[in-house]
């Protein structure tokens, strides 16, 4: 098992090292001009364990991509937005088709006029449609550091549904934006029919003064269809959702660093139904309850786990509450933990869940160079990975055994959980 250890530190923490026998792959051949049987030599045969199918410049002047987001939704080959800089502009990229993949990517639109910071989040979403002639909506979430978030229709070229601007309400004055996540309940497609959740697409707003701010999506397009998006609004719709999540009055270390939707709650897990089968109707308020799980992270390392409880009330026009558990210090979430230890010793720069199915576990990542796995339940660490270069700013789960990070100065590096039990014990080198 140190063995082992070594060998994997040797090979993959080792950066100078990689990087030379990286290049001395590519530019030697070590079997020569041996040929196969297809006639093939067999240096061309020999690949690395990742290659790079398709690549294109997206920021002419070569600032760095805050945020990407990847819809194949739409119609087409699939497009990826890109943000770039502290421009605020978004573009939107065409991307060729499998058997085209020498062609360019061709920009199809820049979103503009709306945002004037760095974007801090970018995400898809999948709502409703109130037009006849199809089922769903295509939208665009982005959010900026300038305070101002925004929903644009995928389906009409990235036309700009609807935007507005983030407020202290007690200071009254702007609130800076530092991360963003959205809820979408109705794309998924987890053979369940629960209509009373087809409402609550909702979007969530970490800012820097430690707050959380959430919106209903539903209640935007409405307070969009009555208002004009050309022109600045009087008004602004009012959150559905708004509590201290990090930090005190101080101003030290109180933003929100990082923001995940983590999918059902306790609630509604005992409450859902299969296909084919319909909720009856009620008056009883316990039959439009429902829940849903928030993780935060914050500037200080700390990473806290809510349960987001939603309700309709019986107001006009009909809006849904939101509030969030717990309330106070001294209480305490139902089967879960809220506070995570040990805490980060840098800001949490990013949350992610294997799936959207198990929410039992979750991984963190730091600009403290460690990635940290989470019991959702007792709130204790599971195991850490240290060792990266330098901060980590982003990860992704692919299926269940593939963790995706940056942290190695310019290299992505996939970890691979799904190693047999025998061959971990025997020790194992990687091949390039």
């Amino acid at each position: 098992e140190a063995d082992m250890s070594v060998r994997v530190q040797n090979e993959w923490m080792d950066i100078n090292e990689m990087k030379n026998k990286m290049q001395e792959e590519q530019t030697e051949s070590p079997m020569g001009e041996e040929e196969e049987e297809d006639g093939e030599p067999m240096a061309q045969k020999q690949q690395a364990p990742f290659e790079i199918v398709y690549q294109f410049l997206a920021s002419e002047g070569g600032e760095s991509i805050t945020s990407l987001v990847f819809d194949d939704n739409t119609a087409g080959n699939g497009i990826i937005g890109t943000a770039a800089g502290s421009s605020g502009d978004i573009c939107m990229w065409s991307l060729p088709s499998s058997d085209a993949i020498d062609d360019k990517a061709m920009e199809s639109t820049t979103l503009s006029g709306v945002h004037s910071d760095q974007i801090v989040s970018l995400a898809t979403m999948v709502l409703p449609s109130q037009n006849e002639d199809t089922n769903e909506l295509n939208v665009l979430f982005s959010a900026s550091r300038d305070g101002s978030f925004a929903l644009w229709d995928l389906d009409r070229n990235g036309e700009l549904i609807f935007t507005s601007q983030c407020a202290d309400i007690v200071n009254d004055s702007t609130v800076s934006l530092t991360c963003a996540d959205v809820s979408n309940p109705t794309s998924w497609d987890d053979g369940y029919n629960d209509s009373s959740k087809s409402g609550n697409d909702a979007i969530v707003l970490g800012t820097s003064n430690g707050y959380v701010i959430g919106y209903v999506v539903g209640e935007l397009m409405a307070f969009a269809s009555t208002s004009d998006t050309s022109v600045e609004s009087e008004g602004s719709p009012v959150p559905n959702l708004r509590f201290r999540a990090h930090g005190t009055d101080t101003g030290k270390g109180e933003a929100i660093t990082a923001i995940k939707c983590g999918g059902d709650g306790t609630i509604p897990t005992s409450a859902r139904l299969r296909d084919g089968e319909e909720r009856p109707p009620s008056s009883s308020n316990s039959r439009s309850l429902s829940s849903s799980i928030l993780l935060t992270g914050g500037e200080d390392g700390s990473v806290k786990q809510w349960e987001i409880l939603s309700q309709n009330t019986p107001s006009s026009p009909p809006r849904i509450r939101m509030e969030h558990w717990p309330r106070l210090s001294s209480q305490r979430m139902k089967r879960r933990s809220h506070l995570f230890t040990p805490k980060h010793d840098g800001p949490v720069s990013s949350i992610a869940q294997q799936s959207k199915s198990d929410s039992s576990k979750f991984l963190t990542c730091s600009q403290d160079g460690s990635v940290a796995v989470w019991s959702a339940s007792s709130g204790k660490e599971l195991f850490r990975m240290d060792g990266f270069s330098s901060g980590i700013s982003s990860l992704a789960c692919l299926e269940r055994e593939l963790l995706v990070t940056d942290g190695m100065e310019g290299y992505v590096c996939v970890h691979d959980f799904g190693i047999e039990e025998d061959a971990a014990d025997n020790g194992y080198d990687l091949e390039w």
